[in-house]
């Protein structure tokens, strides 16, 4: 109820900008957590690349189930990434005709 009560009072243009930031952040965020994964595929995992999570981890070997988990989050990240890149494009944009 209090944070609605804040949105209220909240003009559009600052709504927007907090949208703005939000995805600013989301993009840092997203950007500093790809600096700490190795997402080159290795040779004896690159068969599983274009095959659906978790059935890729059941095709995985049981030894190479933790390299796998780093590169296809490494992966979902980098889409993630270009998501919030683009929304945040789109917001900004907005924000700066209102």
């Amino acid at each position: 109820m209090i944070e609605q009560n804040n949105q209220e009072q909240l003009t559009p243009r600052q709504i927007r900008q907090m949208e703005v930031d939000s995805y600013l952040l989301n993009i840092n965020t997203y950007t500093a957590l790809l600096a700490t994964l190795d997402g080159n595929w290795d040779a004896d995992l690159i068969h599983l690349k274009e095959i659906e999570a978790q059935e890729a981890a059941r095709q995985c070997p049981m030894d190479r189930l933790e390299r796998l988990a780093v590169l296809q989050q490494f992966d979902q990240v980098t889409n993630l990434l270009k998501t919030e890149i683009v929304e945040h494009s789109k917001a900004k944009a907005i924000l700066d005709i209102l």
